[in-house]
């Protein structure tokens, strides 16, 4: 996920678009962040879950960071959960 999509950032109200659909929405960001940052939690929370449930590993990545970075603490989780079911 971007930073933004995570943090929310945003101080200015402004119109936010709607990528899928280009429908426009007006938000303040203040009265909407911590809605925004709970709903996030639980869309990644429940896909942490789903996942787990059909032994899927999931990682969320920050689009941020480089990429040799997430695959690098990817493979290291995978190695050590490998290592503790010796």
């Amino acid at each position: 996920m971007d930073p933004a999509e995570l943090n929310f950032g945003f101080t200015d109200a402004q119109a936010f678009e709607d990528l899928e659909t280009g429908e426009q929405m007006p938000v303040v960001p203040a009265s909407l962040r911590k809605e925004y940052q709970a709903l996030v939690k639980a869309h990644i929370d429940a896909l942490q879950q789903k996942f787990s449930e059909v032994r899927i590993d999931y990682s969320m990545l920050d689009t941020s960071k480089p990429l040799d970075f997430a695959l690098h603490r990817y493979l290291g989780a995978r190695e050590r959960k490998l290592r503790s079911r010796q």
